[in-house]
């Protein structure tokens, strides 16, 4: 068929428009809002805060509960908003969204300085699917504490020099319904949705705590001995267990010991000193890296430095050191709450010393040595295979029967959260971390890092032992901090600051350190 071209003479081109339509543009910024809260000086500040979604109805009963508690705590409530599902040209900023119409007095749409070292990022606006809310956020306050307002829990350590006090990055939990894409990122997120909020004191020297407000699937939540039920505050409540700081006895921390478990390791026995232990009365007591084995630890023991350091201050006997770990362990016994020694890798480091050499040359210590390796090879010559050698050392300095041991790699689950791993062993024989350990079904509470840390359903306590043990030298994420467990299998960090505190204690009576 013949290609049939247009008659130049008939066909003319169509006439140019006068105006070129513009293609739309994204939204852009140019410079971020800051408010200043202007809190007085040298008084006590309360903040609840957390996030809610746009175009999404609020939880109901976790709201009303959250509500009734700030007026308890005579704490404003700050609700930050977030956007979802918007396209490239529309107005992502949550000024603009809809929100739900309990919600709307309580909206911030800037960021809020709550103090000189506290900022509120209410506008970062970090999509609801975002696995890690905080990435990217631990600069944003220049080193200082950052809030960010999330639908999921999380929590960092904000990387300092050794001397500055620590600081923490961390998410709200929000009180909005789990409103999703049904695309794989929604469908991930759902499992980390948390109807949660973050209280915020301020003391009156400035210093800053937090209280996590996590709600269980009615919208109850407890705070340590507080219980918020149907917009009723409740108090005298138990939590369910404590995992403690890595303890690291010969290391303990003075003013953390005496504020946590009412002991003075200075002179080594408990006092009358208020503390977390008698207030909270865990059902579990869980004690991690209870011996620190720095008497003969294999990171030193071929260092004269090290050693002679030891000697000067007369702590060469590894069976003294055992013994001494071992007695406050069994001080930490009450008749209300079950302790549980988990097996971590400072406590097997006596294993490693008796498999070693060096123990047989050692004058100070090769009778210790030689009695326990003797032990272990009577249990071999007897083919026990269940055997651990840590726990016989344990139990043979005398730790009391009714103290769990649970043996390196053992399963110990309460209220459906695994309390069985330290976190120094992974998957398949690794080693282990936090973000190994996102891949477990169940969620775990951990130690090992020393330094607290929220990601997913991995909560790691920080340390209760001194903040500088010699070997750690330059920046740091260390922090002094336990995880608590509720009835409900919700969880809370507590956060502790280097003279003790855990809370703002400025409006409350002095409470002094027992002689």
């Amino acid at each position: 068929m013949p290609t049939v071209r247009p008659d130049p003479e008939t066909e003319k081109p169509a006439p140019r428009s006068e105006t070129k339509k513009e293609k739309p543009k994204p939204v852009r910024i140019s410079s971020v809002a800051e408010i200043d809260a202007g809190i007085e000086p040298g008084k006590v500040h309360r903040f609840i805060l957390t996030a809610a979604q746009d175009d999404t109805p609020v939880f109901e009963p976790f709201w009303n509960n959250l509500q009734a508690y700030a007026t308890h705590m005579n704490a404003p409530l700050l609700v930050a908003g977030y956007t979802y599902q918007k396209g490239l040209f529309e107005d992502h900023a949550a000024a603009t969204g809809v929100f739900a119409e309990q919600l709307r007095e309580y909206l911030v749409y800037d960021r809020v300085r709550l103090s000189n070292s506290l900022l509120f990022v209410a506008d970062a606006n970090v999509l609801p699917t975002t696995a890690n809310p905080l990435n990217g956020w631990l600069t944003a306050n220049k080193g200082q504490h950052v809030i960010i307002p999330h639908a999921r829990i999380a929590l960092e350590s904000i990387p300092r020099m050794l001397e500055q006090p620590a600081r923490f990055a961390i998410s709200t939990g929000c009180c909005t319904i789990p409103s999703y894409a049904p695309r794989a990122a929604g469908r991930k997120a759902i499992a980390h949705h948390t109807y949660g909020a973050l209280l915020v004191e301020i003391d009156t020297d400035g210093e800053v705590f937090f209280g996590q407000l996590i709600a269980d699937e009615t919208g109850s939540f407890q705070d340590l001995n507080l219980f918020v039920e149907g917009g009723v505050v409740k108090s005298g409540y138990r939590v369910a267990g404590i995992t403690w700081g890595d303890i690291h006895h010969d290391q303990l921390d003075e003013r953390i010991a005496l504020r946590s478990f009412g002991y003075s390791r200075e002179r080594r026995r408990f006092t009358g000193t208020p503390n977390l232990m008698d207030t909270l009365k865990p059902y579990y007591s869980f004690l991690e890296d209870t011996l620190d084995f720095r008497w003969r630890n294999h990171h030193n023991i071929h260092d004269p430095i090290s050693m002679s350091k030891m000697t000067a201050r007369g702590t060469t006997l590894v069976e003294r050191e055992v013994s001494e770990a071992i007695e406050f362990a069994n001080g930490m016994r009450k008749p209300w709450c079950q302790t549980v020694v988990v097996e971590s890798n400072h406590d097997s480091a006596i294993a490693k010393w008796l498999r070693g050499d060096e123990g047989r040359y050692d004058p100070d210590n090769a009778y210790y040595w030689h009695r326990l390796n003797a032990e272990w090879h009577d249990e071999v010559r007897a083919a026990n295979d269940n055997f651990n050698v840590t726990q016989h050392a344990f139990r043979r300095a005398g730790l009391a029967s009714d103290i769990d041991f649970v043996s390196a790699g053992a399963s110990y689950v309460v209220a459906d959260v695994e309390h069985g791993l330290h976190g120094d062993i992974g998957i398949g024989g690794s080693r282990g971390s936090p973000i190994q350990y996102r891949r477990f079904g169940s969620r775990v509470t951990i130690g090992h890092t020393h330094s607290p840390r929220i990601v997913e359903g991995v909560w790691v306590a920080g340390v209760s032992a001194r903040l500088f043990q010699g070997y750690n030298i330059g920046p740091t994420t260390w922090a002094h901090a336990h995880v608590v467990l509720y009835p409900t299998g919700t969880r809370a960090m507590i956060l502790m600051t280097p003279d003790g505190r855990h809370r703002a204690t400025g409006d409350v009576a002095e409470v002094k350190m027992a002689a």
